[in-house]
């Protein structure tokens, strides 16, 4: 049996490898490297909201800014169990807009986020979205990414720790990562909890989308959109369009350049694979079939906002170690469009 799990483990190795190599056009064989469980910073409170710029006569419509995916089973945005059959007009999300600046007024963050998350999808005009965009990015800092839990927050709930536990059974039952659950409760290790301690938990699993012409990754928690990362692209528009399934998934790789026979070690500051893998599975669209490409960090960030890989989603590590705890192999996607 310990022989099978290790063919198997290498097997895998080799199939990510053979990504990377697609990726970066160096890469060939990794090995994974410890698990470590980051504790998340401390959140910064809710700042002046950024929505009293927002006025009616500033709307123009846009249209819906998450195009549909024509193919069989695709998804055509990312979605979750609370996503609406209809978005909302450009005038519905401008009213949506003052209620959301009303309910922030008053400490009702739940009610804000989830009206603002409906205006994003109307028609507002694009400096708008922007600003929307940030206000939803300050709001999720504080319900989903701090330990805190709000009342009656669809998206997270408390969950006391019972024998037998550990963070990873407690992550997959709700569809997230242990190291996810780690960074919002500050757990240093994330193999050391307690019977009947409580913890935050959230209820997955995430999406991503990116939009090429922004080289922007926006993140949601179901159909909540909650963070947002600039990204690297692939040269001569090399990033397929189309629905991806997140895979495997690295730590740490350690590197072995095949040119130079040298070998970087996970850490090393001269890694050009960066902190972090995501292999990912194209099932949708363009990407249909496609299983060379990923998400990772690097060790050139003026690289992040152009088009420069060989097809791969490149990103600061910081965002891409964030961005790892956040996406469940076989359950998040990644939906890439123009």
């Amino acid at each position: 049996m310990a022989r099978k799990r290790s063919q198997n483990r290498r097997r895998a190795s080799m199939l990510i490898a053979l990504g990377l190599l697609a990726c970066g056009g160096y890469a060939w064989y990794f090995e994974i490297g410890p698990f470590s469980g980051d504790a998340a910073p401390d959140s910064d409170p809710i700042a002046p909201p950024l929505l009293a710029s927002l006025r009616p006569e500033d709307n123009a419509a846009t249209g819906n800014p998450f195009p549909e995916v024509s193919e069989k089973g695709a998804q055509s945005a990312p979605t979750g169990d609370n996503a609406t059959s209809a978005a909302p007009s450009a005038a519905q999300g401008l009213k949506l807009i003052e209620s959301a600046r009303s309910q922030i007024q008053t400490g009702n963050l739940i009610a804000a986020r989830q009206q603002l998350s409906e205006a994003m999808n109307s028609g507002l005009e694009s400096t708008k979205q922007v600003e929307v965009r940030a206000e939803l990015v300050r709001l999720g800092q504080a319900t989903v990414f701090s330990p805190r839990v709000y009342a009656d927050d669809p998206l997270a709930g408390q969950y006391i720790v019972a024998g037998g536990d550990t963070l990873e059974k407690i992550a997959r039952k709700h569809k997230v990562t242990a190291g996810l659950l780690a960074r919002i409760n500050n757990i240093p290790n994330i193999n050391l909890i307690r019977q009947g301690q409580t913890l935050k938990v959230l209820h997955g699993p995430f999406h991503a989308k990116v939009t090429k012409s922004a080289f922007r990754m926006d993140v949601y928690l179901q159909d909540t959109f909650v963070q947002s990362f600039p990204v690297g692209l692939g040269a001569e528009d090399g990033t397929p369009t189309g629905t991806w399934e997140v895979g495997e998934k690295l730590v740490n790789p350690t590197f072995y350049h095949p040119r130079e026979n040298k070998v970087y070690a996970a850490d090393d500051p001269m890694n050009p694979l960066g902190e972090r893998w995501i292999a990912l599975k194209g099932v949708a669209g363009n990407a249909v079939g496609q299983m060379r490409y990923g998400l990772h960090g690097t060790i050139e960030p003026d690289s992040i906002g152009r088009s420069v890989s060989l097809g791969c989603i490149r990103m600061h590590n910081p965002d891409v170690e964030l961005v790892y705890d956040m996406l469940v192999p076989a359950l998040s996607t990644v939906l890439v469009t123009d």
